[in-house]
């Protein structure tokens, strides 16, 4: 199953996605989390310690080919999961994206 949740600033999309997936790797399902926010505060959520939160590692630009017309992944999921993921005390994964410094570069 794929989730992705959007609305508006405000409305409760982290709290939502980090109770979710929380509750489903609870369960025994393998769960990756995507944090696309601009301001990403989903590895609270999910219960990763603060001290955590400057440490946590970003999706570099290169991890895309966009050359040929679409984007295409330069590595597996599993090979980026490895390099760039944290886990969870509940089981989840969380992957980061980049952090944009300003408009069009997310």
């Amino acid at each position: 199953m794929k989730l992705a949740v959007a609305g508006k600033g405000g409305s409760g999309k982290t709290s939502i996605s980090g109770t979710m997936a929380r509750l489903l790797a609870r369960d025994g399902r393998k769960v990756l989390a995507i944090d696309g926010d601009s301001s990403p505060n989903l590895a609270l959520t999910l219960g990763i310690p603060q001290a955590q939160m400057s440490a946590m590692p970003t999706l570099p630009r290169d991890l895309l080919d966009r050359s040929n017309g679409g984007a295409v992944l330069t590595k597996t999921l599993e090979e980026i999961c490895a390099s760039h993921s944290v886990q969870g005390p509940d089981g989840v994964t969380l992957l980061v994206m980049a952090h944009p410094q300003h408009a069009g570069t997310g």
